[in-house]
């Protein structure tokens, strides 16, 4: 089994379980909630009702095992092009699948909720047509002030220090977008003290418990995210050029992120369901009809943009605003056109590698990419047998393709295009680049060059 289509596996797969997680969760009780219908305190015993939410459990849970053994062939093909075209059409079936399973049984519960003649006590109020209230204090934004400090200082080292040429790429676009998520972090921390209250019936006491363990745990993350994103820039700069070093803090920083968005979100909804379970109380909020199939938020007379989640502690677009529709559709577009990286990556993966001398100049073709090289501009030419070590700056490195900009041990910063695994390669030095070339042609090319 190839190691790289395995993790590349894997990093398609943690979709799934985290999704189905999230999807069982509304299946229980929790803000006068089941499967994101409103009900009231008869309607949360009905046995009809949980009934409906075993079923949509134990049909998660096939769909889960059916859509894990349907991943399995990305990890054993041998190409990963192939792995990585197979994970994205997979990747939109895990998305898809088990929110339309979700739909189908938030439909059925309505139908239930309707059959029924269940009304909530406030009719057809919503969280938008309550009135605002003070919102409890804020996390004071000097906290989120250093980790941008912090991130800054590795972008300055770019500049004022005298990195190798192939790593200043790597720490430029790591430590940039490092920054670009500390400042995201302030940005986006307050958005949830601008909405309303988390209300579900006239009980202020419920209130404002809901509504600070949504925001302590919505400002938890925001602060995680930013105090690691920072601590990842700086474990970066500390990496001196050790590829190998910045792989490693790469998945530290992933998997930490990844564990503070889950430690976040599900305390939230323990502490949400805790709080509300086996209330008597009737709901006063009832947004089952802005919320289609539960999933997607839509009311003409909300002014906002982001609203919050029902549970748990994130934020949903509303689609009735322009801004929502735009999101949306950019977002569905995005999903829809990953496939597309597969097909690209094929065509890279299985175009053969050209290698000729055209005149004076030597031309080298593969794909969608063509390096040309005048060979009047060729200081000295060398042909190899085998490969100093190298490795990649930007480009792509498969298992039969080396294309881009690589850093090559004795050479620096070199251009490549070749199959690391057919020698022999040409090394043509020019005034301000070297190129290491392989393919049929290498020989040819080496003989006109010398």
């Amino acid at each position: 089994m190839n190691v790289s289509n395995l993790i590349v596996t894997l990093c398609f797969y943690i979709t799934l379980p985290l999704l189905c997680a999230m999807l069982r969760s509304a299946s229980f009780e929790r803000s006068n909630l089941i499967l994101s219908v409103t009900l009231p305190p008869e309607g949360r015993r009905d046995e009809e009702v949980l009934a409906a939410a075993r079923g949509f459990r134990r049909k998660l849970a096939w769909m889960c095992f059916w859509l894990t053994l349907a991943a399995v062939p990305a990890a054993v093909v041998p190409w990963v092009s192939v792995c990585v075209l197979w994970g994205c059409v997979w990747l939109i079936a895990a998305i898809v699948l088990p929110y339309v399973l979700f739909a189908r049984a938030n439909a059925a519960v309505r139908a239930i909720k309707r059959r029924r003649g269940w009304r909530t006590a406030g009719g057809r109020k919503t969280a938008a047509a309550l009135p605002p209230a003070k919102p409890p204090r804020r996390v004071r934004t000097a906290w989120f002030v250093p980790p941008m400090v912090l991130s800054v200082l590795p972008v300055l080292s770019v500049w004022l220090d005298d990195w190798p040429t192939a790593w200043n790429a790597v720490l430029a676009a790591t430590a940039l977008t490092c920054l670009v998520i500390t400042a995201l972090s302030l940005v986006f921390y307050p958005l949830v003290y601008r909405q309303r209250l988390d209300a579900l019936d006239e009980d202020d006491v419920l209130t404002a418990a809901l509504t600070r363990v949504r925001r302590y745990n919505w400002t938890k993350f925001w602060l995680l995210s930013s105090w690691l994103t920072a601590a990842y820039s700086l474990a970066v700069w500390c990496c001196r050029g050790n590829m190998a070093w910045y792989l490693v803090w790469t998945m530290v920083y992933s998997a930490a992120l990844l564990a503070a968005s889950l430690q976040t979100e599900f305390a939230a909804r323990r502490a949400q369901r805790a709080l509300t379970i086996g209330r008597a109380d009737a709901p006063e909020v009832d947004e089952d009809d802005r919320w289609l199939w539960g999933i997607f938020y839509y009311n003409p007379d909300d002014a906002h943009t982001f609203v919050n989640e029902r549970v748990g502690i994130g934020m949903s677009m509303n689609l009735a605003r322009p801004a929502g529709k735009w999101m949306m559709c950019l977002s569905a577009l995005i999903l829809l056109l990953m496939p597309l990286l597969g097909v690209w990556l094929m065509a890279e993966e299985f175009s053969p590698l050209r290698l000729s001398v055209q005149g004076q100049t030597v031309v080298a073709e593969q794909a969608f990419t063509t390096y040309r090289v005048d060979l009047d501009g060729v200081e000295a030419a060398q042909l190899l047998d085998e490969l100093p070590r190298a490795s990649r700056i930007a480009g792509s490195a498969l298992e039969n393709l080396w294309k881009g900009r690589f850093s090559v041990d004795g050479y620096g910063d070199a251009t490549l295009c070749l199959d690391p695994n057919s020698p022999p390669f040409v090394v043509l030095e020019t005034a301000d680049r070297t190129y290491i070339l392989g393919g049929p042609g290498a020989q040819t090319v080496y003989d006109a060059a010398s």
